[in-house]
């Protein structure tokens, strides 16, 4: 193994030169320069190079020597300094060539998760770093401690020669078994990413290999990498086959040493012949032998099995803590799933999913022009059915009425805002873009005319219609005034409790043609602006009805209708007569 260094000893890198030089991507394609790095910093003596070279030796297999020398001078160093099996590197050299390997070998910015396959080469390099081509000379040297175990108890000492930031410890040990553990020196500055540890699986899987045995099974109890429950240390449990002669003299060390004492007793111990004969010490030796070896061989299985009860002990536990976290968290999860859905029914579904797609940022007060179409529609002759209605069947009515309306609007991309009284606000092109507000408005509204009717159906069949029947009104209809223009939409309130809202003057142009539709006799009055934006199918559904005046506003309004109410109380533009010079077309800017 390679022997600590001296602070000068290690990897000659390029001395630092003031003069700015390209990075990673050109030095791909011109092998010669050498990228800016710190060599105090890369030759600090943490890590032998003999346990970085099999991962090189993987590499140079997997992509080719022109890759990976590319790659080593890409980092800054010369490809022939790391050959070196007596150099030690530092462990951030180590990171940056797992960083290096995973941009430059598998085209990735960043290290990819935990669970990516890719890491399993860390891991397959320490199972390399035992095969007899790459141990070279000191494969005798390792088959000189006899067998696995052996090797395996002397862990502590070899991990002292190749890495001077880890200490490793046997915590126990048993034939064909043995626990170990890791830990760093300076807990406080030790850094270290998980392919350490994925190594460090290899390498002890490993060790058989020297022998021409099967690699060991590693069982990773504890780890400092766990991202859910780290430890202080990495602890392993390895089971491996022992060689067989060392198994056939460890059971007959024993029974072989009392035989001995009993040879030897013969010429202390004067017995008399009628008690024992002295022929007969030995045989008693090898039985008194045998009884110890199976005495030492229980105590083993003995220990084995407490240490495994243990570990299984603590398995349980943490699976039972485990579980009870994961019911927990999804108890959390299932009420908050409940409060979202609770929450969501005040919630426009259109604004609910722009705050889903920036749950990380808070929203905040003010908005933005917009160009949209605004939609006010309510209840016609509502005052009079509600008169005398209970509250239970007003609610149920407004409710059938705005769950069919909201269905229309949401069909063709609309956002209902508000529900006031027997009336509902939705706008068309906000929050989202909606090129085509306009005409999806008007279709809206078409499908509202069918709602409507099944709904007088069902009304019908179930006898609610007497509540309106009696006033001479046969069916309920409803008024829908439309209008195309720019508002302001965002967040109006205070930053404790704020609603997404328009405002701006085509709100109140959109109440106002609804309020016209009593005037006019009509159902539906379509503002002359969103009329121009129609497709030529919606423009041959509506009717032109000249110019009219709207409250709070000086010039008319053109309008175009469509549907009668049969509730006019003044002749159709009779208020644009009065001023036939003052009425043109509202501008939407």
């Amino acid at each position: 193994m390679a022997q600590s260094p001296n602070a000068t000893d290690g990897i000659r890198c390029r001395a630092i030169d003031a003069t700015p030089r390209p990075q990673s991507a050109s030095l791909l394609n011109n092998p010669e320069e050498y990228k800016i790095i710190d060599t105090d910093h890369l030759r600090q003596p943490e890590i032998s190079l003999r346990i970085i070279l099999p991962l090189l030796y993987l590499l140079r297999q997997k992509h080719g020597d022109a890759k990976v020398d590319r790659l080593i001078k890409s980092m800054g160093l010369d490809p022939a300094e790391l050959n070196d099996t007596e150099a030690w590197v530092s462990i951030k050299f180590v990171c940056l060539l797992r960083d290096e390997i995973f941009k430059q070998l598998y085209g990735l910015s960043e290290p990819p998760s935990r669970e990516d396959p890719l890491w399993q080469l860390w891991r397959q390099s320490g199972i390399v770093g035992f095969e007899r081509a790459l141990l070279g000379d000191i494969l005798p040297v390792l088959r000189a401690f006899g067998s696995p175990g052996f090797l395996y108890s002397h862990i502590s000492k070899e991990v002292r020669r190749a890495n001077t930031v880890l200490k490793a410890e046997v915590i126990s040990q048993a034939p064909g078994r043995v626990v170990l553990s890791m830990r760093p020196n300076d807990p406080e500055t030790y850094e270290e990413g998980h392919e350490f540890c994925l190594n460090r699986v290899g390498v002890f899987e490993g060790v058989p290999l020297i022998w021409g045995f099967p690699k060991a099974h590693v069982e990773h109890v504890h780890c400092m990498h766990d991202p859910i429950n780290p430890a202080d240390h990495c602890e392993y449990i390895v089971y491996f086959k022992e060689r067989p002669i060392t198994q056939t003299l460890r059971a007959c060390c024993a029974p072989l040493a009392c035989t001995l004492l009993g040879y030897s007793a013969k010429n202390f111990l004067p017995l008399s012949s009628s008690l024992m004969s002295v022929q007969t010490l030995p045989f008693i030796g090898l039985i008194i032998g045998i009884g110890i070896e199976g005495w030492r061989a229980m105590f083993s299985i003995q220990k084995i099995y407490d240490a495994d009860r243990k570990h299984m002990q603590n398995v349980i536990e943490r699976a039972d803590q485990r579980t009870m976290d994961l019911w927990r968290e999804s108890h959390q999860l299932r009420c908050l799933a409940l409060d979202n859905r609770n929450i969501s029914a005040y919630i426009p579904q259109a604004l609910l999913h722009r705050l889903r797609m920036s749950r990380q940022q808070a929203p905040t007060l003010g908005g933005s022009r917009r160009e949209v179409t605004i939609l006010f529609v309510d209840i016609r002759s509502y005052s009079t059915v509600s008169e005398h209605l209970d509250p239970e069947d007003t609610i149920r009515i407004l409710n059938d009425c705005f769950a069919a309306w909201m269905a229309d609007v949401q069909k063709y991309g609309g956002t209902v805002l508000e529900f006031l009284g027997d009336g509902m606000l939705a706008v068309f092109g906000a929050p989202n873009d909606q090129p085509n507000h306009a005409s999806q408005a008007v279709r809206s509204v078409k499908s509202m005319v069918k709602s409507m009717d099944q709904l007088n159906e069902s009304w019908d069949v179930a006898g609610s219609n007497k509540f309106w029947k009696c006033k001479g009104i046969s069916k309920l209809g409803f008024r829908v005034g439309i209008h195309t223009g720019t508002v302001v939409a965002g967040n109006l309130g205070s930053n404790a409790q704020m609603k997404y809202a328009v405002v701006g003057d085509a709100v109140n142009v959109a109440a106002r043609l609804e309020q016209l539709n009593k005037k006019l006799g009509t159902m539906i009055a379509v503002s002359g602006d969103t009329h121009m934006l129609l497709c030529d199918s919606l423009k041959s559904w509506l009717r032109p009805k000249g110019h009219h005046f709207v409250k709070g506003r000086e010039q008319s309004v053109e309008i175009f209708t469509h549907g009668k109410s049969g509730e006019s109380s003044h002749p159709p533009g009779a208020a644009a007569e009065k001023y036939p010079r003052h009425y043109r077309r509202l501008s939407l800017h």
